[in-house]
């Protein structure tokens, strides 16, 4: 294997994309949405109060901060099948997790203005769509 990048021109990126956008539409930009306007709300009813509280208590706060990028991967993965399946092989899970990483970082920067990412998302997000594509792992394409 001389050139282990030349491999990325041949992988169906418009696919991918597509499923990615509509993964972080679809899942992390509701997320996000709703907990800027629930944090930066002034007049907080009772209720909004006590589950923001318990939505940044250490327990709930770390599981969510894990599950949600597992979940966004995995729902790429489930998006993607429904864009083009015949197209999935593990080649083509990696450009995923791109693409999520890359639509991610695009949410972010429109949303906050400072993009911020750390390693152990991208590793959560490899997680997700790997687990999910669990049954493509052996699928080779034609390169």
């Amino acid at each position: 294997m001389r050139k282990p990048f030349a491999r990325l021109k041949f992988l169906p990126w418009r696919s991918l994309f597509q499923a990615a956008l509509l993964a972080v539409l679809l899942l992390a930009l509701p997320i996000d949405g709703l907990l800027q306007v629930a944090i930066r709300n002034g007049d907080r009813s009772p209720a909004l109060e006590s589950l923001l509280r318990l939505l940044m208590s250490p327990l709930v706060s770390l599981v969510l901060s894990l599950g949600i990028p597992v979940a966004l991967g995995a729902f790429a993965v489930y998006v993607l099948e429904r864009v083009d399946r015949s197209s999935i092989s593990t080649g083509s899970l990696w450009g995923l997790v791109l693409c999520v990483v890359l639509m991610l970082l695009l949410e972010q920067w429109l949303l906050f203005g400072s993009p911020s990412f750390s390693m152990t998302e991208l590793v959560l997000i490899a997680v997700g769509v790997f687990w999910k594509g669990r049954p493509y792992w052996r699928s080779y394409s034609r390169w």
